[in-house]
Protein backbone atom coordinates (compact mmCIF):
# COMPACT_ATOMS: atom_id res chain seq x y z
CA UNK A 1 0.00 0.00 0.00
CA UNK A 2 3.00 2.33 0.39
CA UNK A 3 3.97 2.08 -3.29
CA UNK A 4 2.74 5.03 -5.41
CA UNK A 5 -0.14 4.10 -7.71
CA UNK A 6 1.73 5.27 -10.82
CA UNK A 7 4.44 2.61 -10.35
CA UNK A 8 2.34 -0.18 -11.84
CA UNK A 9 5.23 -2.52 -12.68
CA UNK A 10 6.61 -2.24 -9.17
CA UNK A 11 3.18 -3.14 -7.78
CA UNK A 12 2.92 -6.17 -10.07
CA UNK A 13 6.40 -7.39 -9.17
CA UNK A 14 5.84 -6.95 -5.42
CA UNK A 15 2.49 -8.77 -5.56
CA UNK A 16 4.00 -11.62 -7.57
CA UNK A 17 6.93 -11.80 -5.15
CA UNK A 18 4.46 -12.01 -2.26
CA UNK A 19 2.73 -14.87 -4.07
CA UNK A 20 6.06 -16.62 -4.62
CA UNK A 21 7.03 -16.29 -0.95
CA UNK A 22 3.61 -17.60 0.03
CA UNK A 23 4.00 -20.58 -2.29
CA UNK A 24 7.49 -21.32 -0.93
CA UNK A 25 6.23 -21.28 2.66
CA UNK A 26 3.26 -23.47 1.71
CA UNK A 27 5.56 -26.03 0.10
CA UNK A 28 7.88 -25.93 3.12
CA UNK A 29 4.98 -26.57 5.51
CA UNK A 30 3.58 -29.37 3.33
CA UNK A 31 6.95 -31.12 3.03
CA UNK A 32 7.68 -30.68 6.73
CA UNK A 33 4.32 -32.11 7.80
CA UNK A 34 4.66 -35.49 9.54
CA UNK A 35 1.98 -37.61 7.88
CA UNK A 36 2.48 -40.49 10.32
CA UNK A 37 0.92 -38.28 13.01
CA UNK A 38 -1.87 -36.84 10.87
CA UNK A 39 -5.01 -37.15 13.00
CA UNK A 40 -8.10 -35.09 12.28
CA UNK A 41 -9.60 -32.85 14.95
CA UNK A 42 -7.35 -33.78 17.89
CA UNK A 43 -4.60 -31.85 19.64
CA UNK A 44 -2.17 -34.66 18.82
CA UNK A 45 -2.90 -34.29 15.11
CA UNK A 46 -2.03 -30.59 14.87
CA UNK A 47 1.47 -29.57 13.84
CA UNK A 48 3.29 -26.22 13.49
CA UNK A 49 1.12 -24.97 16.35
CA UNK A 50 1.48 -21.35 17.46
CA UNK A 51 -0.70 -19.61 20.00
CA UNK A 52 -0.97 -16.70 22.39
CA UNK A 53 -3.70 -15.20 24.55
CA UNK A 54 -5.56 -12.29 22.99
CA UNK A 55 -8.82 -11.76 24.90
CA UNK A 56 -8.71 -14.43 27.63
CA UNK A 57 -11.70 -12.96 29.46
CA UNK A 58 -13.79 -13.80 26.36
CA UNK A 59 -12.10 -17.14 25.73
CA UNK A 60 -10.51 -15.89 22.48
CA UNK A 61 -7.02 -17.17 21.74
CA UNK A 62 -4.92 -16.79 18.61
CA UNK A 63 -4.20 -20.47 17.98
CA UNK A 64 -2.89 -21.64 14.63
CA UNK A 65 -1.79 -25.01 13.25
CA UNK A 66 -2.44 -27.57 10.54
CA UNK A 67 -3.47 -31.22 10.35
CA UNK A 68 -3.91 -33.81 7.62
CA UNK A 69 -6.93 -32.04 6.10
CA UNK A 70 -5.62 -28.48 6.13
CA UNK A 71 -2.05 -29.23 4.93
CA UNK A 72 -3.07 -29.94 1.30
CA UNK A 73 -5.38 -26.91 1.35
CA UNK A 74 -2.51 -24.66 2.43
CA UNK A 75 -0.40 -25.95 -0.47
CA UNK A 76 -3.30 -25.50 -2.89
CA UNK A 77 -3.81 -21.90 -1.79
CA UNK A 78 -0.13 -21.13 -2.29
CA UNK A 79 -0.22 -22.54 -5.82
CA UNK A 80 -3.36 -20.64 -6.79
CA UNK A 81 -2.32 -17.23 -5.43
CA UNK A 82 1.10 -17.36 -7.12
CA UNK A 83 -0.48 -18.27 -10.46
CA UNK A 84 -3.23 -15.70 -9.94
CA UNK A 85 -0.73 -12.92 -9.26
CA UNK A 86 1.03 -13.65 -12.57
CA UNK A 87 -2.22 -13.91 -14.54
CA UNK A 88 -3.33 -10.54 -13.13
CA UNK A 89 -0.47 -8.63 -14.77
CA UNK A 90 -2.92 -7.54 -17.48
CA UNK A 91 -4.99 -5.63 -14.90
CA UNK A 92 -4.27 -1.98 -15.71
CA UNK A 93 -7.08 -0.14 -13.94
CA UNK A 94 -6.28 0.58 -10.27
CA UNK A 95 -4.02 -2.44 -10.01
CA UNK A 96 -2.72 -1.30 -6.62
CA UNK A 97 -6.16 -1.68 -5.01
CA UNK A 98 -6.78 -4.87 -6.98
CA UNK A 99 -3.66 -6.62 -5.71
CA UNK A 100 -4.25 -5.34 -2.17
CA UNK A 101 -7.74 -6.88 -2.10
CA UNK A 102 -6.46 -10.07 -3.71
CA UNK A 103 -3.81 -10.51 -1.01
CA UNK A 104 -6.32 -9.69 1.75
CA UNK A 105 -8.62 -12.38 0.35
CA UNK A 106 -5.81 -14.94 0.30
CA UNK A 107 -4.80 -14.00 3.85
CA UNK A 108 -8.33 -14.84 4.94
CA UNK A 109 -8.21 -18.18 3.12
CA UNK A 110 -4.95 -19.15 4.80
CA UNK A 111 -6.39 -18.03 8.13
CA UNK A 112 -9.40 -20.33 7.83
CA UNK A 113 -7.24 -23.34 6.99
CA UNK A 114 -4.85 -22.84 9.91
CA UNK A 115 -7.19 -21.43 12.60
CA UNK A 116 -7.69 -23.73 15.59
CA UNK A 117 -9.96 -21.25 17.35
CA UNK A 118 -13.62 -21.02 16.30
CA UNK A 119 -13.75 -17.23 16.69
CA UNK A 120 -10.76 -16.66 14.45
CA UNK A 121 -11.92 -19.27 11.95
CA UNK A 122 -15.09 -17.22 11.46
CA UNK A 123 -13.10 -13.96 11.46
CA UNK A 124 -10.79 -15.16 8.68
CA UNK A 125 -13.77 -16.67 6.86
CA UNK A 126 -15.32 -13.22 6.57
CA UNK A 127 -12.01 -11.66 5.51
CA UNK A 128 -11.86 -14.19 2.67
CA UNK A 129 -15.44 -13.61 1.54
CA UNK A 130 -15.99 -9.84 1.71
CA UNK A 131 -13.27 -8.68 -0.78
CA UNK A 132 -15.01 -10.73 -3.48
CA UNK A 133 -17.69 -8.06 -3.82
CA UNK A 134 -15.23 -5.31 -4.80
CA UNK A 135 -13.04 -7.60 -6.90
CA UNK A 136 -16.03 -8.54 -9.05
CA UNK A 137 -17.97 -5.25 -8.95
CA UNK A 138 -14.95 -3.09 -9.88
CA UNK A 139 -12.77 -5.35 -12.05
CA UNK A 140 -15.37 -7.77 -13.37
CA UNK A 141 -16.98 -7.94 -16.80
CA UNK A 142 -20.36 -9.43 -17.73
CA UNK A 143 -23.14 -8.23 -15.37
CA UNK A 144 -20.53 -7.58 -12.73
CA UNK A 145 -22.71 -5.48 -10.38
CA UNK A 146 -25.49 -8.09 -10.42
CA UNK A 147 -23.07 -10.98 -9.87
CA UNK A 148 -21.23 -9.17 -7.06
CA UNK A 149 -24.42 -8.25 -5.21
CA UNK A 150 -25.91 -11.72 -5.62
CA UNK A 151 -22.71 -13.32 -4.34
CA UNK A 152 -22.62 -10.99 -1.34
CA UNK A 153 -26.25 -11.58 -0.37
CA UNK A 154 -25.90 -15.36 -0.53
CA UNK A 155 -22.61 -15.51 1.35
CA UNK A 156 -23.64 -13.02 4.04
CA UNK A 157 -26.84 -15.00 4.62
CA UNK A 158 -24.75 -18.14 5.02
CA UNK A 159 -22.37 -16.33 7.36
CA UNK A 160 -25.28 -15.31 9.60
CA UNK A 161 -26.26 -18.97 10.01
CA UNK A 162 -22.67 -19.89 10.86
CA UNK A 163 -22.44 -17.02 13.35
CA UNK A 164 -25.65 -18.09 15.12
CA UNK A 165 -24.45 -21.70 15.27
CA UNK A 166 -21.05 -20.64 16.58
CA UNK A 167 -22.54 -18.60 19.42
CA UNK A 168 -24.96 -21.42 20.26
CA UNK A 169 -22.10 -23.93 20.52
CA UNK A 170 -20.08 -21.59 22.73
CA UNK A 171 -22.99 -20.89 25.09
CA UNK A 172 -24.23 -24.49 25.23
CA UNK A 173 -20.79 -25.93 25.97
CA UNK A 174 -20.26 -23.58 28.90
CA UNK A 175 -16.60 -23.50 27.93
CA UNK A 176 -14.49 -20.44 28.48
CA UNK A 177 -12.66 -20.89 25.21
CA UNK A 178 -13.32 -21.02 21.47
CA UNK A 179 -10.63 -23.70 21.07
CA UNK A 180 -12.06 -26.16 18.55
CA UNK A 181 -10.43 -29.20 20.17
CA UNK A 182 -11.84 -28.21 23.58
CA UNK A 183 -15.32 -27.53 22.18
CA UNK A 184 -15.28 -30.94 20.49
CA UNK A 185 -14.85 -32.67 23.88
CA UNK A 186 -18.25 -31.47 25.10
CA UNK A 187 -21.22 -33.82 24.55
CA UNK A 188 -23.94 -31.57 23.17
CA UNK A 189 -27.58 -32.65 23.69
CA UNK A 190 -29.08 -34.60 20.81
CA UNK A 191 -31.83 -32.04 20.18
CA UNK A 192 -29.27 -29.24 20.11
CA UNK A 193 -27.20 -31.12 17.52
CA UNK A 194 -30.21 -31.89 15.33
CA UNK A 195 -31.14 -28.20 15.25
CA UNK A 196 -27.77 -26.52 14.80
CA UNK A 197 -25.93 -29.01 12.58
CA UNK A 198 -28.11 -28.02 9.56
CA UNK A 199 -27.27 -24.37 10.30
CA UNK A 200 -23.56 -25.07 9.94
CA UNK A 201 -24.13 -27.29 6.91
CA UNK A 202 -26.26 -24.76 5.04
CA UNK A 203 -24.22 -21.76 6.18
CA UNK A 204 -20.93 -23.22 4.98
CA UNK A 205 -22.62 -25.12 2.15
CA UNK A 206 -23.61 -21.87 0.45
CA UNK A 207 -19.93 -21.10 -0.13
CA UNK A 208 -19.33 -24.69 -1.24
CA UNK A 209 -21.88 -24.23 -4.06
CA UNK A 210 -24.40 -26.62 -2.50
CA UNK A 211 -27.70 -27.02 -4.34
CA UNK A 212 -30.11 -25.16 -4.17
CA UNK A 213 -27.94 -22.27 -2.89
CA UNK A 214 -25.44 -22.52 -5.75
CA UNK A 215 -26.71 -20.00 -8.32
CA UNK A 216 -24.40 -17.20 -7.16
CA UNK A 217 -21.36 -19.29 -8.06
CA UNK A 218 -21.62 -19.62 -11.88
CA UNK A 219 -22.63 -15.94 -12.17
CA UNK A 220 -19.64 -14.98 -10.06
CA UNK A 221 -17.30 -17.09 -12.21
CA UNK A 222 -18.44 -15.41 -15.42
CA UNK A 223 -18.24 -11.85 -14.07
CA UNK A 224 -14.97 -12.14 -12.12
CA UNK A 225 -11.46 -11.45 -13.47
CA UNK A 226 -9.51 -14.61 -14.30
CA UNK A 227 -7.42 -14.64 -11.11
CA UNK A 228 -10.50 -14.08 -8.95
CA UNK A 229 -12.30 -16.93 -10.74
CA UNK A 230 -9.28 -19.12 -9.99
CA UNK A 231 -9.44 -18.24 -6.30
CA UNK A 232 -13.22 -18.55 -6.27
CA UNK A 233 -13.31 -22.08 -7.68
CA UNK A 234 -9.85 -23.15 -6.59
CA UNK A 235 -9.93 -22.33 -2.89
CA UNK A 236 -12.97 -20.28 -1.80
CA UNK A 237 -15.45 -23.06 -2.49
CA UNK A 238 -13.19 -25.36 -0.49
CA UNK A 239 -13.65 -23.10 2.54
CA UNK A 240 -17.30 -24.11 2.62
CA UNK A 241 -16.57 -27.84 2.57
CA UNK A 242 -13.73 -27.37 5.04
CA UNK A 243 -16.01 -25.44 7.41
CA UNK A 244 -18.63 -28.19 7.28
CA UNK A 245 -16.03 -30.80 8.10
CA UNK A 246 -14.05 -28.85 10.69
CA UNK A 247 -16.88 -27.14 12.56
CA UNK A 248 -20.17 -28.88 11.83
CA UNK A 249 -19.09 -32.51 11.72
CA UNK A 250 -16.19 -32.00 14.13
CA UNK A 251 -18.33 -30.55 16.93
CA UNK A 252 -21.74 -32.18 16.39
CA UNK A 253 -21.17 -35.85 15.47
CA UNK A 254 -24.58 -37.14 16.58
CA UNK A 255 -26.39 -34.54 14.51
CA UNK A 256 -24.11 -35.40 11.61
CA UNK A 257 -25.02 -39.09 11.80
CA UNK A 258 -28.74 -38.22 11.83
CA UNK A 259 -28.61 -35.83 8.88
CA UNK A 260 -26.01 -37.75 6.82
CA UNK A 261 -28.56 -39.48 4.52
CA UNK A 262 -30.08 -36.10 3.68
CA UNK A 263 -26.63 -34.66 2.99
CA UNK A 264 -25.87 -37.59 0.67
CA UNK A 265 -29.04 -36.80 -1.29
CA UNK A 266 -28.00 -33.15 -1.61
CA UNK A 267 -24.52 -34.17 -2.72
CA UNK A 268 -25.97 -36.49 -5.36
CA UNK A 269 -28.19 -33.71 -6.68
CA UNK A 270 -25.13 -31.46 -6.84
CA UNK A 271 -23.24 -34.02 -8.93
CA UNK A 272 -26.04 -34.72 -11.41
CA UNK A 273 -27.54 -31.22 -11.67
CA UNK A 274 -24.15 -29.51 -11.99
CA UNK A 275 -23.02 -31.91 -14.73
CA UNK A 276 -26.24 -31.58 -16.74
CA UNK A 277 -26.20 -27.79 -16.40
CA UNK A 278 -22.55 -27.63 -17.51
CA UNK A 279 -23.34 -29.60 -20.67
CA UNK A 280 -26.07 -27.13 -21.65
CA UNK A 281 -23.87 -24.00 -21.46
CA UNK A 282 -22.22 -22.16 -24.34
CA UNK A 283 -20.00 -19.85 -22.29
CA UNK A 284 -16.82 -21.62 -21.20
CA UNK A 285 -16.82 -19.88 -17.81
CA UNK A 286 -20.37 -21.10 -17.18
CA UNK A 287 -19.27 -24.62 -18.14
CA UNK A 288 -16.47 -24.52 -15.57
CA UNK A 289 -18.74 -22.86 -13.00
CA UNK A 290 -21.41 -25.55 -13.18
CA UNK A 291 -18.83 -28.33 -13.38
CA UNK A 292 -17.41 -26.95 -10.13
CA UNK A 293 -20.84 -27.31 -8.55
CA UNK A 294 -20.87 -30.93 -9.73
CA UNK A 295 -17.36 -31.61 -8.43
CA UNK A 296 -18.15 -30.11 -5.04
CA UNK A 297 -21.02 -32.58 -4.86
CA UNK A 298 -18.43 -35.37 -4.77
CA UNK A 299 -16.73 -33.59 -1.88
CA UNK A 300 -20.02 -33.40 0.03
CA UNK A 301 -20.64 -37.08 -0.67
CA UNK A 302 -17.21 -38.02 0.62
CA UNK A 303 -17.64 -35.99 3.78
CA UNK A 304 -21.14 -37.39 4.40
CA UNK A 305 -19.91 -41.00 4.36
CA UNK A 306 -18.45 -40.36 7.84
CA UNK A 307 -15.56 -42.77 7.37
CA UNK A 308 -11.83 -42.41 6.77
CA UNK A 309 -11.97 -43.47 3.13
CA UNK A 310 -14.67 -40.92 2.35
CA UNK A 311 -12.86 -38.10 4.16
CA UNK A 312 -9.61 -38.93 2.38
CA UNK A 313 -11.42 -38.96 -0.96
CA UNK A 314 -13.04 -35.61 -0.18
CA UNK A 315 -9.65 -34.08 0.67
CA UNK A 316 -8.09 -35.44 -2.53
CA UNK A 317 -11.04 -34.19 -4.59
CA UNK A 318 -10.75 -30.70 -3.08
CA UNK A 319 -7.07 -30.51 -3.96
CA UNK A 320 -7.37 -31.92 -7.48
CA UNK A 321 -10.45 -29.85 -8.29
CA UNK A 322 -8.69 -26.71 -7.09
CA UNK A 323 -5.65 -27.28 -9.30
CA UNK A 324 -7.54 -28.44 -12.39
CA UNK A 325 -10.18 -25.71 -12.20
CA UNK A 326 -7.56 -23.05 -11.62
CA UNK A 327 -5.69 -24.14 -14.76
CA UNK A 328 -8.93 -24.23 -16.75
CA UNK A 329 -9.70 -20.65 -15.79
CA UNK A 330 -6.18 -19.62 -16.83
CA UNK A 331 -6.76 -21.14 -20.28
CA UNK A 332 -10.21 -19.61 -20.61
CA UNK A 333 -8.94 -16.21 -19.46
CA UNK A 334 -6.12 -16.26 -21.99
CA UNK A 335 -8.59 -17.28 -24.70
CA UNK A 336 -10.93 -14.41 -23.79
CA UNK A 337 -8.04 -11.93 -23.87
CA UNK A 338 -7.04 -13.05 -27.37
CA UNK A 339 -10.56 -12.83 -28.84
Amino acid sequence: MLVPRRREWTIRILATLAGLITLALSVWVFIGFDWTKAEFGTDDGYQFVEWYEWLPELGITVRLGIDGISAPMVLLTGLVIFTGAIISWNIADRNKEYYALLLVLVSGVFGVFIALDLFFLFFFYEIAVLPMYLLIAVWGSTRKEYAAMKLTIYLVAGSILVWVGMLAVFVESGAETFNLAALAQYEYPRTFQLIFLPMFFIGFGVLAGMWPFHTWSPDGHVAAPTAVSMLHAGVLMKLGAYGILRVGFGLLPEGTAFWAPFFIILGTINVVYGALSAMSQRDLKFVIGYSSVSHMGYVLLGVATLNQVGLTGAAVQMFTHGTITGLLFVLVGLTYDKT
